[in-house]
């Protein structure tokens, strides 16, 4: 344990105190009339037995200043009842003055100033900023010899133990109001104050009709037909007062409540509350992060949920630590990471709801507006199955969402009659009058404003009935918001004030041990009691959310005790709990959490790390706009860190490839976002080593994955195999032969497409790939060139080789029982049997590839495949089925973004057109794929293009020169590719020309 001055201790506060000046009167004329020797020691002893004084009354002895001295009560330690003390202390200061002990000593005569106010002060005492102890100085230099003079700042705090009467008002120096002097006296000691009702025993008022809204939507739900209800209002006008109350009205019925709390600065922890509720059902949060089922199905079970295993593996799968370097890797535009998310939300909600067949269950979503993304997904999944089930949802927020299923109750302030009897309630019997009505109109409606204000005045007992003297209270207890009330509250708690404050830091929710270790010096015994006090006064209470922890009983007392903090000292608490972080093996604070906490405390490469590890956990659960919040936060710390700092290149590096996968994920792969992030990364990874280079592939991939169009990308490809040629790293190597081959085939590059993709599955391990096929297209990278192999020695008219690729390549996906894979091998199939016109081939792979496409939730697939089975029904005998089934594909295909072989889709378009009987529109979508094919750089069906136009030419009876022109340009691109069975193809038609 550390001494107490190695523990954290406050640069300074702002405080509540109450300053006390005393001075001897004519100690000049004194000293003359004296033994310089006796004066002395009658002075010193007058120090002594004034600082015994001060001390018994829990003050402090600030300054001796020769002939007087300066005091101060609520400081160093804090006191409720400051005020109180240093007005006792002022009237036995004036019995002991005048009090002589035979000739020892001499006689003296005090005056006396008292004042209270708000005040900054250093923790070493050095320098204490505020009007109180001026005021002070200014009143003991107006008091009459042996008398005390009190300011109204202290008279307000103290009028219910001592009685005053007003000596005159005066002009002092420094002070542009006149202020009251007021002279103490002891009261009688047997009267004793009201202590206040604890507020948050008490029933709630003024909102009868919002609970019998929730009464009766509570009551459909017992018969079945369940709804959601957001309560909306503003901070403090009471939302979880009334949920609180709705629940308590329904202690005595059987049901099961839920409660899931939101957290300010945890919306990019997705799923955070839900994931809150599993750990505490599973009780050891190892069984969610290792992935253990039997105990995880056991904890279901025992909870009264009796759910399948597919649900499950869904949740473990979504809760499962991983690898943080594969998150850099994902392609997140193959749909199915949505599907993920989708289904992960249904488990969650069917978890949720199971019980409600046979429970009532009443879902309670508390500050709704810190939700993640995810959360409010669920939230709204909640709200479609409540109508079939004995289920309320409640969700409290803030702000309002665009909720076609939620009613939505709006909380206003309470009406006047309900202030009145909630001031009433406070006081326990009648207030005093207007006091309500002063309270209403200081309030405006706003329930905990008008509890803390009339907590407030019962705690100093305003005798008077004058609305200004109630605003002279609020005025000198620097009382002008429901912040200063709520900082008034913490205060009368005392020694348990600091605790708070120190809770403040962590965060709404904190538990004792993290708190006793910030407390350095103090024993945990202390702490707790600290804690208990903490409870007794309504500050805090047991979390609904973490069992054995606590949290403010309103976020708004917490940012009371924050905002008491001084920014030197909030910052050194920040770096206390940062550095307590960094050095845990398994962060004891969620990853957001920590980069806030790092973050604040200037710890700017640990907060960095931590957004980012926080970053990488949201997209691993193909959670991007949460991912997106933590990636703001990191890209802050890492610009604040020093250009030489040793990390910074490799931080960067890592937050631009988070950033690239969320920018593909949320804008879309050909987005400027995603080409800008990529483009940047790249020009700061080709500078460093290979080693670092190869770490960073997946920059590489991005870059080369996002370009702009064909041309581009093949220019790309050729430098990423290129620069890949010297890693050490065989995965890395096949990868970089990946995006050459997919490149270099639409390209129209067949010998560069077959020589990366036998130089690359001379790279390929069964083994690796498994982990690694999510990552690099979504598909295994074996299946991707067997594949592309096929396709091009189609068009290098080697149709043996062409066949043995293409039966190996749907052998090995369906060896992989890999959907993305699977999908990506009927695919190539449906290309390939396209190509040569086998119309039921088409229709048979295209329906498997539709099977599986919905079975896994991929969108685009699913619009490929209709697109195909379209097309092959209507070229035999189903023109008006396929035609809609073509078109259907083709347009979300297009709303999607997704089309990749844009010259085959519209040669298939133009050919639909053709059937239908409107060779023009046909002629048109051809010659706009030429143009895009020839600027894009996508030329591998270029030639098959300008035959098709050839042919829809003669149907429309163009000029047989613009026929042979467009055949002879097939024949030249063909031959320019080495694509012999193109160039026969176009040949052939040239040949049945007639001669002109």
């Amino acid at each position: 344990m550390k001494n107490l001055d190695a523990r954290i201790r406050f640069t300074g506060e702002r405080r509540q105190v109450t300053a006390l000046f005393y001075d001897i009167v004519g100690s000049t004329e004194l000293l003359l009339r004296s033994e310089p020797e006796k004066f002395f020691r009658s002075v010193s002893a007058l120090h002594q037995s004034a600082e015994t004084i001060i001390k018994r009354h829990g003050g402090f002895l600030h300054q001796r200043l020769g002939d007087g001295g300066c005091c101060f009560f609520g400081y160093p330690d804090q006191s409720e009842d400051a005020a109180e003390s240093a007005v006792q202390a002022s009237l036995e200061l004036l019995g002991i003055a005048t009090s002589t002990k035979g000739k020892a000593r001499t006689a003296f005569r005090l005056r006396i100033g008292v004042a209270t106010g708000l005040v900054v002060f250093s923790t070493q005492g050095d320098e204490i900023v505020g009007t109180a102890p001026v005021l002070a100085a200014r009143l003991q230099a107006e008091a009459e010899p042996n008398s005390v003079l009190v300011a109204d700042s202290t008279v307000q705090l103290t009028r219910h133990k001592f009685d005053y009467s007003l000596v005159r008002k005066a002009k002092l120096k420094g002070f542009e109001e006149p202020f009251a002097l007021w002279r103490p006296q002891e009261r009688d000691r047997s009267t004793v104050a009201l202590s206040p009702f604890n507020e948050w025993d008490r029933p709630i008022r003024g909102r009868e009709r919002e609970l019998a809204a929730l009464s009766s939507a509570w009551n459909s739900a017992l018969d079945g037909k369940g709804s959601s209800i957001t309560v909306v209002g503003e901070a403090g006008i009471g939302k979880s007062r009334l949920i609180g109350e709705f629940a308590r009205s329904l202690s005595q019925t059987s049901h099961e409540t839920l409660i899931f709390q939101c957290g300010r600065r945890l919306e990019s922890q997705p799923l955070h509350p839900f994931m809150s509720f599993l750990e505490r059902l599973v009780a050891e949060p190892s069984v969610l992060k290792d992935g253990d089922s039997a105990a995880f199905m056991q904890a279901l079970e025992a909870s009264g949920r009796d759910l399948g295993a597919d649900i499950v593996d869904t949740i473990l799968s979504f809760t499962s630590d991983r690898s943080p370097a594969t998150s850099r890797n994902i392609r997140v535009s193959d749909l199915s990471g949505r599907a993920f998310r989708r289904k992960v939300i249904e488990a969650a909600a069917d978890i949720l709801t199971c019980k409600a067949t046979g429970i009532p269950t009443l879902l309670v979503f508390e500050d709704v507006h810190w939700a993640d993304g995810m959360t409010l997904e669920l939230i709204d999944r909640l709200g479609l199955l409540a109508g079939k089930l004995q289920i309320l949802v409640v969700q409290t927020s803030r702000i309002r969402r665009s909720l076609a299923l939620a009613t939505e109750i709006e909380l206003s302030g309470l009406a006047s009659a309900a202030v009145r009897d909630l001031v009433a309630s406070v006081w326990r019997e009648r207030p005093p009058p207007g006091l309500s009505d002063f309270i209403l109109d200081q309030c405006d409606g706003m329930p905990l404003y008008a509890e803390e204000m009339a907590n407030f005045f019962l705690r100093r007992q305003p005798l008077g009935k004058a609305s200004s003297e109630w605003k002279g209270l609020l005025l000198e207890g620097g009382v002008s918001s429901l912040n200063d009330l709520l900082s008034a509250r913490l205060a009368a708690t005392g020694s348990a004030r600091r605790a708070a404050q120190f809770a403040s830091v962590i965060g709404r929710e904190f538990n004792i041990s993290l708190l006793a270790y910030l407390l350095e010096g103090v024993s945990r015994q202390t702490v707790e009691v600290e804690v208990e006090r903490l409870v007794s006064q309504g500050i805090i209470e047991p979390s609904s959310a973490t069992p054995g922890s606590f949290q403010f009983r309103h976020v708004l007392t917490q940012e009371a005790a924050y905002s008491s903090l001084l920014k030197s000292d909030k910052r050194r608490i920040h770096k206390r709990i940062g550095e307590l972080l960094i050095g845990e093996a398994k962060p004891s604070l969620p990853a957001a959490i920590a980069a806030w906490q790092c973050a604040e405390a200037g710890l700017h490469a640990a907060a960095a790390r931590f957004a980012l590890a926080a970053a990488e956990a949201s997209v691993q659960r193909s959670a991007m706009h949460e991912a997106n919040v933590s990636l703001e936060l990191c890209a802050q710390e890492v610009d604040s860190l020093s250009r030489r700092h040793p990390d910074r290149t490799e931080m960067a590096l890592g937050l631009l490839e988070l950033q690239g996968v969320v920018a593909t994920a949320l804008e879309g792969e050909g987005s400027e976002s995603a080409r800008r992030t990529y483009s940047r990364a790249m020009q700061l990874l080709r500078k460093q080593a290979s080693a670092v280079r190869s770490k960073h592939f997946p920059v590489y991939w991005g870059w080369w994955f996002t370009a702009p169009n064909i041309l581009t990308q093949q220019s790309r490809a050729r430098i990423l195999v290129g620069d890949m040629q010297v890693v050490e790293d065989q995965e890395t190597r096949l990868q970089s032969y990946h995006c050459g081959w997919a490149t270099s085939f639409h390209a129209g590059e067949h010998e560069f497409c077959l020589d990366c993709v036998a130089k690359g599955l001379d790279l390929y391990e069964p083994e690796r790939a498994v982990r690694n096929r999510a990552f690099f297209g979504g598909h295994d990278a074996k299946v991707c060139g067997l594949g592309e192999s096929a396709l091009s020695y189609l068009l290098l008219n080697d149709a043996d080789a062409s066949e043995d690729a293409i039966r190996q390549c749907l052998d090995w996906a369906a060896s992989t029982d890999h959907a993305g894979s699977m999908i990506h091998a009927l695919y190539y199939a449906v290309v390939l049997r396209r190509c040569q016109s086998r119309y039921d081939d088409v229709h048979d792979l295209g329906e498997q590839m539709l099977a599986l496409a919905e079975r896994h939730g991929l969108a685009a697939s699913q619009a490929r495949a209709n697109m195909y089975c379209g097309w092959a029904e209507l070229m035999t005998s189903f023109a008006e089925r396929g035609e809609e089934r073509f078109q259907h594909g083709l347009l979300l295909q297009q709303q999607l973004g997704t089309d990749d072989n844009f010259s085959m889709h519209s040669d298939m378009h133009a050919q639909v057109l053709r059937r239908l009987g409107k060779p023009a529109e046909a002629l048109a979508t051809i010659h706009n794929a030429i143009n895009v094919g020839r600027n894009s750089g996508q030329r591998f069906w270029l030639a098959e293009l300008y035959r098709l136009s050839a042919r829809l030419r003669r149907d429309l009876n163009d000029p047989p020169s613009l026929i042979r022109r467009d055949l002879m340009r097939a024949v030249q691109i063909a031959e320019g590719q080495k694509a012999a069975w193109l160039a026969e193809r176009a040949k052939r038609a040239l040949d049945g020309l007639p001669r002109s």
